[in-house]
């Protein structure tokens, strides 16, 4: 049985909270037990995550006895290798797709081969690169390159937004962006994922929606891009006259060309952290962003007061975010407080269940009605910004068509 693999196995069954702060695939093993072992570990919460629990989540075919999961258990010694383990475990994954590639490439040399060895090079390479050194050299080299070259910095999306930034969503970056309900958050989401993707058709986005399903977000970003009433999806095919479903189509495609990827099923914070980094690691630089729809409905594991959930999933987002050079977007949800104040324009301090959100997060910001009886107005108030300005960008909101626009106040 291959050694690394069942070191770390032997170390998940002791110590499984590692599972959720630590990504691993499991089609990187190659011992097919193993592989069940911890699949089954990765779909169970972490109190659940018994030896009878995982022995009962994976026994479907009898292929594991109860009896080897206690002898893998009792085999454990120490933990001190784990992330040596975990990344031996990653690279030798890497170098197996590698010689596919290769050889696949030798039989059939055309350009879809091709894009694959590159792939497969460039995951090993990463794997390969050394740890932090706390050398400044190569962020010199990049700072250089940039001025002398004058490619844009970031990932565009609102042209007045990235004014504020800086220049655009930056690595590195956790921008969290809170309302209260019905203000149209997810709206405004949805409205910076189609900005990026339709200035940049290259940047993945990963939205993790964890209050509405993937229907329902297709739905909406169908909506955006076609320019039709999202209300109208909703009715049978029969009741929608040709011109509508010519639009929906062209909406469809527009997603079909997208690299959009929405996910409905994935509530845990383990479970969203370990496809940011998967996909992220695949990513192009300034090619990848994820969007968290929203945190106060993020599972953590445990039975910690919910303020200290909230304070590890935003130190974690902004730990992956550190790690992979990448952006992230998380909702928030505000205090009920700032309804009973005449002036609407929410706090800092108006940040529901955590004061982690904004000492956390590179930006913050707050997306509200600044006048009740003008529904069509809707301000984006940055209130922390690291790297950038704090102002005001004023909306005009479309809840029919998803329609966010950058405008002048007096709509």
């Amino acid at each position: 049985m291959n050694e690394i693999e069942l070191r770390i196995v032997e170390t998940l069954l002791n110590k499984p909270e590692l599972i959720d702060s630590t990504y691993i695939n499991v089609d990187w093993f190659t011992e097919i037990k193993l592989r069940n072992i911890v699949e089954a570990m990765q779909k169970l919460d972490l109190q659940e995550r018994t030896l009878l629990n995982i022995f009962t989540e994976m026994n479907n075919d009898g292929s594991v006895e109860y009896k080897h999961l206690v002898d893998l258990q009792g085999g454990f010694v120490t933990s001190a290798s784990f992330g040596n383990d975990v990344k031996s475990l990653h690279k030798l994954y890497a170098q197996r797709v590698l010689e596919t590639s290769m050889d696949v490439y030798k039989q059939n040399p055309k350009k879809q081969e091709l894009a694959n060895l590159s792939e497969a090079i460039a995951e090993l390479s990463k794997i390969d690169e050394a740890g932090d050194d706390g050398k400044l050299e190569e962020a010199i080299d990049e700072l250089q390159d940039r001025l002398a070259s004058g490619k844009p910095v970031g990932i565009k999306s609102f042209e007045k937004l990235d004014d504020l930034l800086a220049g655009g969503l930056y690595g590195s970056m956790l921008f969290t962006i809170g309302a209260r309900p019905s203000v149209g958050k997810t709206a405004y989401a949805v409205n910076l994922a189609y900005q990026i993707m339709n200035k940049d058709p290259e940047v993945q986005v990963d939205f993790f929606t964890l209050e509405m399903n993937k229907r329902e977000m297709l739905s909406r970003f169908v909506s955006r891009s076609a320019n039709v009433d999202s209300q109208r999806l909703k009715q049978p095919a029969s009741d929608l006259d040709l011109a509508f479903t010519e639009l929906v189509s062209e909406g469809i495609k527009w997603v079909r060309n997208h690299k959009i990827r929405i996910y409905d099923r994935v509530l845990t914070l383990g479970g969203i952290l370990s496809i940011i980094k998967k996909n992220a690691a695949k990513a192009k630089p300034d090619k990848y962003v994820a969007i968290i729809d929203y945190i106060g409905l993020v599972k953590v594991n445990g039975r910690q007061d919910r303020w200290l959930q909230v304070g590890k999933i935003t130190r974690e987002l902004k730990i992956v975010a550190n790690e992979y050079n990448i952006p992230v977007i998380a909702l928030a949800q505000l205090n009920r407080g700032v309804e009973g104040r005449k002036d609407k324009e929410p706090l800092l301090s108006d940040l529901r269940e955590s004061g982690s959100i904004e000492q956390d997060s590179n930006v913050v910001a707050f997306l509200y009605r600044p006048d009740e009886d003008n529904r069509e107005l809707v301000k984006l108030a940055i209130r922390k910004n690291r790297e950038g300005s704090l102002g005001d960008i004023s909306y005009y909101f479309n809840g029919k068509y998803m329609y966010f626009k950058e405008t002048s106040e007096d709509i």
